[in-house]
């Protein structure tokens, strides 16, 4: 994230046309001293501030952070919105919740025109949107289509950093059901010792206010024989599989995963964050799915060339205990095996040059796969 209070400086014919063409973002009532930011920019709300203009096409996230009465910052809330050349959005300050909110007019179309026809005189209230950052946002989130922010976004519109939760009654527990028959009573007494999360009230988002991503197959789906755990758990074609046909276009994995870690990497949302990490957990394993689906996982290496180097200080330290690292390293070996060793070496260059992550000893033989070699007594 940036925050640069500098001036952007712009060729004024290449400013004049992008005037002509950007959409542009209307706030009012917002309380100065507000932290604002679209997309990798972040600012301080000033007396004089009331939107931002020159919004190149495309999907963009805007949020704000109310100031306390002591300066600390409330935690981010936001919105994604996909702007059309010339298009006006009008966003309100809600006095009572401390976020934006659609305008609540009888006729804001009416709104519309009228700032249309005088945003001459609205210039010098809207700041230009900073194209400094416009090509790393475009690496962030140029797959993402109108249509994956319809369906991605919450209902109610807003995001914020954690989802509201709400507990559900017994009945619609997942494990609240009365176990019958002393096999399953013993395997409910089993899974209560394995994980005390059991004991915990069961929590539910309330409706409207989590982001509406894909769900994720199991890696070992519940009701996999024993036969079958070891051969899930080394290659989850099954559930890569299952989890593409869930998209309506080839690109819709893609798109989705960009938008996922753009909710996070601009409005910090918890939930973004471990959708993200889930769909890395998925398709880093699996070779077969890399022989299978070689475009998809050419385009998500490259998706992945961008995201990383914002992970958080805490994810970008190689080593045993980084799951991401893990991950990003089964998922090498497996473009690797499956025939994409460009994209895995492109992949590998850039990590080593932005975060300083090695892969020595990628392509060896893991000593856990190798047999073991059990020493028999003499008879």
């Amino acid at each position: 994230m940036n925050k640069d209070n500098s001036s952007m400086k712009m060729d004024p014919q290449l400013s004049l046309r992008l005037l002509a063409e950007g959409g542009v973002l209307v706030i009012a009532g917002v309380p100065e001293g507000t932290e604002f930011g679209i997309d990798l920019c972040a600012y301080t709300i000033g007396s004089d501030f009331r939107g931002v203009k020159m919004i190149p096409p495309g999907v963009h996230y805007v949020w704000c952070s109310s100031r306390g009465p002591y300066g600390d910052a409330a935690p981010r809330v936001g919105f994604v919105h996909f702007f059309h050349p010339n298009e006006i959005v009008v966003r309100e300050w809600d006095h009572e919740l401390e976020e934006l909110r659609p305008r609540r007019i009888a006729e804001p179309e009416v709104e519309r025109d009228r700032i249309r026809k005088n945003l001459a005189q609205l210039e010098r209230v809207l700041a230009p949107y900073d194209y400094r950052y416009v090509v790393q946002w475009k690496e962030l989130t140029g797959s993402v289509t109108e249509s994956c922010v319809n369906r991605c976004r919450p209902s109610e519109g807003t995001i914020r950093t954690n989802i509201t939760l709400q507990s559900c009654p017994d009945a619609d527990r997942p494990r609240g059901g009365a176990a019958t028959g002393s096999i399953s009573r013993r395997n409910a007494a089993a899974r209560l010792l394995l994980d005390e999360s059991e004991l915990l009230p069961d929590l539910k988002p309330v409706e409207g206010t989590a982001p509406r991503f894909s769900t994720v197959p199991l890696r070992v789906p519940h009701d996999a024989q024993p036969a079958e755990v070891s051969r899930h758990a080394l290659d989850c074609i099954n559930a890569v599989h299952k989890l593409l046909e869930g998209f309506e276009t080839d690109d819709g994995l893609i798109e989705e995963l960009q938008l996922a870690y753009a909710f996070f990497l601009v409005g910090y949302s918890v939930e973004s964050l471990a959708h993200w990490r889930k769909l890395l957990g998925l398709l880093a394993h699996s070779q077969t799915a890399v022989t299978k689906h070689k475009l998809t996982y050419m385009k998500y290496s490259e998706v992945l060339a961008h995201q990383l180097p914002h992970l958080p200080e805490e994810l970008m330290v190689p080593g045993p205990h980084n799951t991401v690292y893990k991950d990003v390293r089964e998922l090498l070996v497996n473009l690797h095996a499956g025939g994409l060793s460009v994209s895995a070496e492109r992949l590998t260059k850039r990590l080593e040059k932005k975060l300083g992550w090695e892969f020595e000893g990628l392509l060896d033989e893991d000593p856990e796969d190798q047999p073991v070699v059990i020493e028999l007594p003499e008879a």
